[in-house]
């Protein structure tokens, strides 16, 4: 733990745009985890899923399947974070703001098709 503290120290004091990175990665991912808490209907133990655009289109799943989206912000949202912050120290800024940029890119396409599947998208 002193040495994630150390990790944040220094990318304080070098490179304050990888934190922006780090506070986007973080802002969508609680999106992405709030979102399908907020549209849980309890009345509704069936929800409409979407598996593929190949198949048969949108069927009816069990409500855990929203909940998943969640379960995935809560890995990426923090996972992601605090991999950038070691990546930072231990291999550079550039791969930190790469691994970031990948994880915003995940977490927008994984909102997007989330959106799609509440039809709101």
């Amino acid at each position: 733990m002193k040495e994630l503290a150390e990790d944040y120290k220094a990318i304080w004091k070098k490179d304050r745009s990888l934190l922006w990175w780090m506070a986007v990665n973080f802002l969508l991912n609680l999106w992405l985890f709030l979102v399908p808490i907020i549209n849980f209907n309890p009345a509704h133990p069936k929800i409409w899923a979407r598996y593929s655009d190949v198949s048969r289109g949108y069927e009816q799943s069990e409500w855990w399947y929203l909940f998943s989206f969640s379960l995935i912000a809560l890995a990426i949202g923090i996972g992601h974070t605090i991999i950038s912050a070691r990546l930072f120290t231990k291999r550079g800024k550039d791969i930190a703001r790469l691994f970031l940029g990948v994880s915003v890119a995940i977490t927008i396409i994984a909102l997007r098709f989330l959106m799609s599947i509440l039809g709101e998208g």
